[in-house]
C-alpha cells in the first residue's frame, strides 16, 4: 500500500514539475540559436526595389517596377536610353543608383555593406549658394560614394533633373561645396569643386592614416 502512495506521489511530482518548465519555458524560451535561426538582417542587408525610371534621350522617361534587360533592349529599338536612375530602399533607407551602362543588377551589392571606421558622408551640399542636400544625398549608396566603385561618376546635371529650379541652375559656372559631418581630429571638412564637375565622395578619407594612431 505505501508503494501505491509513493508511487502515485512520485507521478503527481513529476506531472506538476512538467507544468512548471512548460510555463516557464513559454516565458523564458531557450537562448540557444543555429545559424541558420539567426535573423535575416544579420546576414543580410534589406533590400526592396521601388522603381526603374528609365531616361530617354528625347527628353521622355518611362517608369517600371520590373525591368529586364530583354526589355531593355525592346526599347531600344524605338528610343535611345540616357540612363536609368534606379529607387530603392536600403535597410530603411531611401536611395537612387543612376547607371549609364544601364546596370539593372539587383540588390546593388551582394556582400553585406560594412560601415567605415570612422562615419564620413557629406553632411551639406551646395550648388553655389543652394542648398541640394536632400537632392544629392539618396545618390551617396550604401557605401557612401556615390557607387565610384561600380559605375561612371554620376553627372550633377543628371541627379537634379527632379529639383524645381532645375532650368535656372548653371551647371558650368560657380562651384560646387560639400561639407562633411564632423570628424575626429578634423571637425567638418570643406570640400570645392568647380563647376563643371561630377559626383564624387571617398568615404575612407575621413582620417589620414598619420593620425590614426592619435585616435587610438
Amino acid at each position: 500500500m505505501w508503494f501505491l502512495y509513493s508511487l502515485v506521489g512520485i507521478l503527481s511530482s513529476g506531472i506538476f514539475f512538467n507544468k512548471i518548465r512548460e510555463i516557464y519555458t513559454k516565458f523564458y524560451p531557450s537562448k540557444y540559436k543555429t545559424f541558420e535561426d539567426l535573423p535575416e538582417l544579420e546576414k543580410y542587408d534589406d533590400y526592396c526595389i521601388l522603381c526603374y525610371r528609365i531616361k530617354i534621350e528625347d527628353g521622355n522617361e518611362i517608369v517600371e517596377t520590373e525591368i529586364t534587360n530583354e526589355d531593355l533592349e525592346k526599347i531600344e529599338e524605338n528610343s535611345k536610353i540616357s540612363y536609368i536612375n534606379i529607387e530603392y530602399m536600403f535597410n530603411g533607407q531611401f536611395m537612387k543608383y543612376l547607371t549609364y551602362k544601364k546596370d539593372i543588377t539587383f540588390p546593388i551589392y551582394e556582400f553585406k555593406v560594412q560601415p567605415s571606421k570612422y562615419k564620413y558622408y557629406p553632411e551639406s551640399i551646395f550648388l553655389n549658394e543652394v542648398n541640394i542636400t536632400n537632392y544629392l544625398t539618396p545618390y551617396l549608396g550604401p557605401l557612401c560614394n556615390f557607387y565610384i566603385d561600380r559605375e561612371e561618376p554620376i553627372k550633377l546635371k543628371d541627379a537634379l533633373r527632379d529639383h524645381p529650379d532645375f532650368e535656372k541652375f548653371d551647371f558650368e559656372d560657380g562651384n560646387l561645396i560639400l561639407v562633411s559631418n564632423d570628424i575626429p581630429i578634423y571637425g567638418k571638412k570643406c570640400i570645392v569643386k568647380k563647376l563643371p564637375c561630377n559626383l564624387v565622395w571617398k568615404r575612407h578619407a575621413a582620417i589620414d592614416p598619420k593620425d590614426d594612431c592619435k585616435l587610438e
